[in-house]
């Protein structure tokens, strides 16, 4: 069995960015590192075992736990519990130490 290659590391231009790009994935979770001010999330690309991570920079961590985005006006909103809005897909956003991955 082949050893998983490193991962692939993509910054992207801000938060925002991330949550779009979070919002069409599988996995809609979002992990905030506090310490570094950095958010990421993975995704595994299901032909190639190189896990690439996406992240940012953020002058200010977000408190809330969830983000939602509006799939009709592409709003973006933060709440500390999941959204029941139809419309909206909410993306879980998890304190975690990165330690030396980013």
């Amino acid at each position: 069995m082949r050893e998983p290659a490193s991962p692939i590391k993509i910054e992207v231009a801000d938060l925002e960015q991330l949550l779009l790009l979070t919002s069409s994935m599988r996995s809609t979770i979002i992990h905030l590192d506090e310490e570094k001010k950095l958010a990421y999330c993975f995704l595994i690309p299901i032909a190639s075992l190189t896990p690439i991570i996406y992240y940012c920079k953020l002058d200010k961590v977000p408190v809330e736990k969830f983000a939602y985005i509006n799939r009709v006006t592409g709003e973006i909103r933060f709440g500390d519990k999941p959204s029941t809005e139809p419309n909206d897909i909410s993306i879980l956003m998890v304190r975690v130490k990165s330690g030396e991955m980013l």
